[in-house]
């Protein structure tokens, strides 16, 4: 059955046999030509970072490892001189530890706090930044997780059950991390004169340290790719248009792999052994059997 979006025009056969020769050459070209996988789904196969396991996709990309138009705007991440992914929010790294494509969330830690680099010194913590979130709304603090402050250049041996390592401006002095709700919070802003954070973990099990380490869970939001990777296809988004476009073997798709889609005028040149369609797609002619 024919889609009534698509439209074939039948060509009547030329008689100057110069004119049909350079149909027939033009016809094995465009078959050669739509046998090959397009680039695009070759270019954003998954990828990982050195050391590292975790599958990279859509909505993310590797700067450098994969094109842009693999992912959305605001999902960029690199990859650790250590292999490990790093997330930038607000000019500061996030350590990924693992990222869930099926709920659109993901764990990360910020990476002055994390075991698996060495930004510390001689145990000490280097000074960093509030966890802030960019103005474009793509990431949110996933429910349930605890807001924790951070506080530099503190000398109060009492609150020494808070303490989670030295400062690294001032090796003599604390860094001390309480629960936004603590009550003791007045007292340490007193005792404390370096820098005071304010970050997220998602719990407080095995400790204030631990949990500063293991981070925090953020939600974002993006494209669903579940259709496109159901039919064969990879994920990716069109800067220009501004549109989410699923790549599949054959061509870009605005959806999913397979169907015909509404907009696409087709047609059908009949000189060739196997017909040769054609599309329109942003304003060009693409050739596919």
């Amino acid at each position: 059955m024919i889609n009534q979006n698509t439209q074939f025009f039948i060509l009547k056969p030329l008689l100057s046999p110069i004119t049909n020769s350079y149909i027939i050459i033009f016809c094995l070209l465009a078959q050669i030509t739509s046998s090959q996988v397009d680039p695009k789904f070759v270019a954003c196969a998954p990828k990982t970072c050195p050391n590292n396991n975790q599958s990279i996709s859509f909505p993310f990309y590797i700067q450098g490892t994969q094109q842009p138009y693999c992912g959305s705007p605001g999902f960029e991440i690199s990859c650790s001189l250590d292999g490990f992914p790093i997330l930038n929010l607000s000019h500061t790294q996030y350590l990924i530890h693992q990222i869930f494509y099926q709920n659109q969330s993901l764990r990360l830690s910020n990476a002055a706090f994390s075991t698996f680099q060495s930004n510390t010194t001689r145990g000490c913590l280097v000074p960093t930044q509030n966890l802030t979130l960019p103005p474009t709304n793509v990431f949110r603090v996933a429910p349930n997780q605890t807001d924790m402050v951070l506080f530099y250049g503190c000398d109060a041996p009492s609150l020494h059950e808070h303490r989670v390592g030295c400062s690294a401006e001032n090796e003599t002095s604390s860094v001390l991390a309480l629960d936004k709700r603590d009550e003791n919070i007045s007292v340490v802003g007193e005792n404390c004169k370096g820098e005071v954070v304010d970050t997220v973990v998602e719990d407080g099990i095995g400790g204030v340290a631990e949990a500063l380490s293991k981070g925090f869970l953020l939600s974002w939001t993006a494209s669903k790719c579940s259709v496109c990777n159901s039919t064969g296809g990879r994920c990716g988004f069109d800067s220009d248009m501004f549109a989410f476009r699923c790549y599949c073997t054959d061509r870009v798709h605005s959806a999913k792999c397979g169907a015909d889609e509404p907009g696409q005028s087709l047609f059908c040149l009949t000189f060739c052994t196997s017909p040769i369609y054609f599309y329109r797609e942003n304003r060009k002619w693409i050739a596919f059997i």
